[in-house]
């Protein structure tokens, strides 16, 4: 029968418990009683020899059903557990940990989140604000939710059948900030009770764990090592003049990206993500080390030169003109389509290639490591496009060409990791709504150099996933959005809608100079945008970044021009 509460042991059992300490019963001990039915109070009359027991009982038996009563490791009866489940061994070291959580639970079912598989075969498990590893029947997919029963006495677990708890696990388990990310926390301006997600971007040598929270990256400590990719629910707590935060669900792994019935295909799809997650950074850090390589490159062999080489000539200046056909060439050339190679070179993902090549044939393949420490918020299908910038270093003749070399291989790794993650994102999504496919939005980054400068730029483009009402669905329209950052102007990120020859364009700008200049040239862009036969529907400009990480839904941009 189910526990709904400890019982003290009646005053109507002196009988019972005369003996003494001596004789005191067992924890476990169990009573066989028969109900005689319930009182005014909705209490059970138990019978138990002849004494009367009136009972609190979350199930309340009929009359004649025989009621099972055990006692608990402080002397206290309480309704014994009948569920069926299966027993989960208990190291001592592990029932010390849980025990005033058993005596206290006695009886009664606890939630549980699976948090890890552990290379012994045991899993770790946080139950009752406590993570302990235990051995259980099969281990299940870290997130998984899991329902425990308490033995009558508090003695014991058992893990109960089908036990995917419809309800999420209470947890509050610390999240400590590292000093370096406090700023960056504090920024976040987060307040007491607040719920928020993170993703999980990777896992330093130091232990701590690198997340992105609203767009904000993290280094904390989390307890327990967690893999790339997974969301985590977070709530921030205070702690006197103090916030802080607490991990309370960790999302399912098969939530993330591995469907319960997944083809081979999506498998090996989920597969590459999950490598690609765990190395990956953008190109900003590999074209910093080859700006410190630029005067020494005649002392490298000449196939590493040359395809060093090769990735410099992929950043577009902006020191010149750049119009709209160039455009088009980079983004085609961005390595997120099949490899091609034109007039300016091969595509980027050609380029990263050659050079890792000829890097691992100079260096050996023993010298592959991980990318640079830090890393870059990895794609994600539908999130608005931000851009990053950096200042390029001036050359370095102080380290050794070689370290240079390896860190360079590093970096193009990660980088190609990060280009195989942008070509998962634009697959198109296969479960949409109506049960079709959803036009496929296309995401890449760009190196953007201006001076000294570089910004990692990313664009979004797409088919609006609505046709004009009664029309032919073969003339939807077109969405784009993209985000640049550079010191002087700081981030401005654009979302434009084209259906025909009618558009759309909204302009956002972090600094408030910034967005007050964009929104003094409007009328010069409604006014370029008719001498090339386009209808300006509407053309605003905000100061702001914007908040939501959700696109905004198919067929904004073409209903508005109707």
């Amino acid at each position: 029968m189910p526990i709904a509460a400890q019982l003290p042991v009646p005053s109507a059992l002196p009988s019972l418990l005369r003996a003494g300490e001596a004789a005191r019963p067992l924890p476990g001990a169990t009573l066989d009683g028969r109900s005689l039915g319930q009182n005014q109070d909705g209490q059970t009359l138990v019978a138990v020899g002849r004494q009367v027991l009136t009972l609190d009982l979350s199930e309340r038996p009929p009359a004649g059903a025989t009621v099972k009563l055990a006692f608990d490791g402080n002397g206290k009866l309480v309704p014994a557990d009948t569920e069926p489940g299966s027993p989960v061994p208990l190291p001592a070291a592990t029932k010390a940990a849980l025990q005033a959580t058993l005596l206290a639970n006695a009886g009664k079912s606890l939630i549980a989140q699976a948090l890890a598989s552990n290379a012994d075969g045991t899993t770790r498990v946080a139950i009752a604000n406590l993570v302990v590893d235990l051995e259980l029947p099969s281990q299940p997919m870290p997130g998984t939710m899991l329902k425990f029963a308490v033995d009558a006495g508090g003695a014991g677990l058992r893990l109960l059948p089908n036990s995917s708890a419809s309800q999420p696990a209470t947890l509050n388990l610390p999240v400590a900030v590292s000093p370096q990310s406090q700023a960056a926390f504090k920024a976040l301006a987060l307040q007491p009770g607040q719920r928020v997600q993170a993703q999980v971007l990777g896992n330093l040598p130091s232990g701590e764990t690198e997340i992105v929270v609203a767009n904000q990256k993290l280094v904390v400590t989390l307890p327990q090592r967690i893999n790339p990719g997974a969301m985590l629910d977070l709530e921030v707590q205070s702690e006197g003049a103090t916030t802080r935060l607490t991990l309370t669900a960790l999302a399912p792994a098969a939530a993330n990206a591995k469907p319960a019935t997944s083809t081979p295909l999506q498998a090996l799809l989920a597969a590459v993500s999950e490598a690609a997650l765990a190395d990956q950074d953008n190109l900003a850090p590999a074209l910093a080390t080859l700006n410190r390589l630029l005067p020494r490159l005649n002392e490298m062999p000449a196939n590493v030169a040359k395809a060093a080489q090769a990735l410099l000539n992929a950043q577009l200046a902006l020191d010149g003109e750049l119009g709209g056909a160039e455009l088009r060439e980079a983004i085609a050339r961005s390595g997120v389509f099949p490899s091609q190679t034109g007039a300016n070179g091969p595509d980027l993902k050609s380029a990263l290639l050659g050079l890792r090549s000829a890097l691992l044939a100079w260096l050996g393949p023993e010298a592959l490591g991980p990318g640079g420490a830090r890393r870059t918020m990895p794609p994600a299908r539908g999130a608005i496009p931000r851009a990053q910038a950096s200042p390029l270093p001036a050359d370095d003749d102080a380290m050794p060409l070689r370290d240079l070399a390896k860190a360079l291989l590093g970096e193009a790794n990660s980088a190609l990791h990060r280009l195989r993650l942008f070509q998962l994102a634009a697959l198109p999504e296969t479960h949409s709504a109506n049960g079709g496919e959803k036009p496929a939005q296309v995401m890449v980054e760009l190196p953007l150099r201006l001076g000294q400068e570089l910004c990692m730029a990313q664009f979004q483009v797409g088919r609006d996933g609505h046709a004009p009402e009664g029309g032919d669905p073969a003339r939807r329209g077109w969405q784009m959005r993209f985000a640049v950052n550079f010191s002087v102007i700081g981030e401005v990120g654009a979302q434009i809608g084209l259906w025909g020859h009618k558009v759309n364009v909204s302009i956002w700008a972090e600094r408030v100079a910034t967005a007050r200049a964009l929104e003094a040239m409007l009328p010069e862009v409604v006014e370029a945008l008719a001498a090339k036969g386009i209808e300006a529907v509407s053309v605003r400009c905000r100061q702001g970044i914007p908040k939501s990480t959700r696109p905004q839904p198919a067929g904004l941009y073409v209903d508005a021009t109707r």
